[in-house]
């Protein structure tokens, strides 16, 4: 499995990035999954809701299950290793999109720039593999266009480290599967 983060100030571009990269590599027959690093927090529904009922009772998960799909909610005493969570939950997936996580030590990282952000490069270079840019952004850098999602897809295929998903079983097990 391939996980890769996507780094950047709000409204960088980031979320409309990953959703065309998401599609495009769909399209290629890939298994994909994503992981939105929420920094301030989320609500998964209003307080009325069963699911919020559970947890402000002080429940330490609750599971929602519909036709088709399933979401997890657990608490947890720390930050999040986004890395170990993508493997964790997504182990069947080609490729893991993080979105956030720059303060994820040795996670890769592709910083999303547009012209007005604000001071730049913020991610560690031993970190950071690519920039995403509407503008030159760092010279002798992978740097792509955020219009270029085939030739992004194309470089994070071919350079992220990871490679065939270690976790299929054998050979029929066909190449797109539903997570």
């Amino acid at each position: 499995m391939k996980i890769i983060a996507f780094v950047g100030d709000s409204e960088s571009g980031k979320t409309r990035l990953i959703a065309r990269l998401v599609a495009e590599l769909k399209e290629r027959g890939l298994t994909v999954a994503v992981v939105k690093h929420c920094s301030h927090g989320f609500d998964f529904g209003d307080a009325e809701k069963d699911s919020s009922k559970f947890l402000a009772a002080g429940a330490d998960g609750v599971a929602l299950a519909a036709p088709g799909e399933i979401a997890v909610l657990r608490r947890m005493e720390c930050e999040s290793d986004l890395a170990a969570l993508a493997r964790e939950q997504f182990g069947a997936a080609d490729i893991v999109l993080v979105e956030g996580g720059k303060r994820n030590v040795g996670l890769k990282k592709i910083e999303v720039l547009r012209k007005d952000s604000r001071g730049g490069i913020k991610t560690r270079r031993e970190e950071l593999v690519a920039v995403v840019a509407d503008y030159p952004a760092v010279p002798k850098m992978p740097t792509f266009h955020p219009d270029d999602v085939s030739k992004l897809a194309n470089w994070l295929l071919k350079h992220l480290p990871g490679g065939k998903n270690s976790c299929r079983q054998d050979s029929k097990t066909p190449r797109r599967q539903k997570l």
